[in-house]
């Protein structure tokens, strides 16, 4: 297994926001202010238009270059799937999801007022035809094979996200957890080589938590490592004053 992130990683604290890179590689690549992937959830009520402006003015004020992507309609029905809806069911929410984020971003676009030519906004499926990106979801599938730590650990993050709404005695059957595993692996190419798949030197995926399978992407004892132009900060929002 690779080890914790190291505890010596100072957060940052700023724009309302608590930053925490991954790791003392991490701290470097945010320090070196190219290029931040935020990473939103369609259907998670936490990316409120309020959080987008403020997600994206932090991000502004730090990179030269934003990028904010969520999933589309394909990918977040694999959730639905995963939870034993009907497919036309699941892609029908899904699509609601998908739509009510995209007019979510577009409007925090609008108020965030970042010069357009430092901020593009997309879709992950904008990207699935891209040679690194398809390399990217190959390595994740020959890790799925070969490191039976890190199948586990993603099939368990995907039990997580599955049951969040569902009877809390419920697991998903082994169809469902292929479903929903669709969506991690549509995400997880950004967190492995954003650089190459965008074209930019160097790349954060910032998100409000860390994955537990981050681990095995950033360190020196990775057993999936990211680009060395890769990292990942957890972007928490600032305690509420009492």
């Amino acid at each position: 297994m690779p080890t914790p992130r190291a505890a010596s990683i100072a957060a940052r604290r700023g724009d309302g926001f608590v930053a925490t890179p991954f790791s003392e590689h991490c701290v470097e690549l945010v320090d070196s202010g190219h290029h931040v992937f935020l990473g939103i959830s369609p259907g998670n009520g936490y990316f409120s238009e309020d959080r987008l402006v403020a997600l994206l003015r932090w991000a502004a004020a730090r990179f030269t270059r934003v990028e904010i992507a969520h999933p589309g309609t394909d990918t977040v029905a694999c959730t639905y799937l995963g939870r034993g809806y009907e497919p036309r069911h699941a892609r029908a929410r899904a699509h609601r999801d998908v739509r009510q984020t995209a007019n979510r971003v577009s409007r925090a676009v609008d108020s965030a007022r970042i010069d357009p030519a430092r901020l593009r906004v997309a879709e992950f499926a904008d990207f699935y035809d891209l040679p690194a990106y398809r390399a990217a979801r190959e390595r994740l599938a020959r890790a799925h094979d070969e490191q039976p730590a890190f199948h586990t650990t993603c099939m368990r993050m995907v039990t997580a996200v599955l049951r969040t709404t569902m009877p809390a005695d419920w697991t998903p059957t082994t169809d469902q957890l292929a479903a929903g595993a669709e969506y991690l692996d549509s995400e997880l190419p950004f967190l492995l080589d954003t650089p190459a798949i965008l074209g930019v030197p160097a790349s954060v995926f910032a998100y409000r938590a860390t994955p537990a399978l981050a681990g095995f992407l950033y360190g020196p004892d990775a057993l999936l490592p990211a680009a060395q132009t890769q990292g990942f900060v957890t972007v928490e929002p600032l305690p509420a004053t009492p």
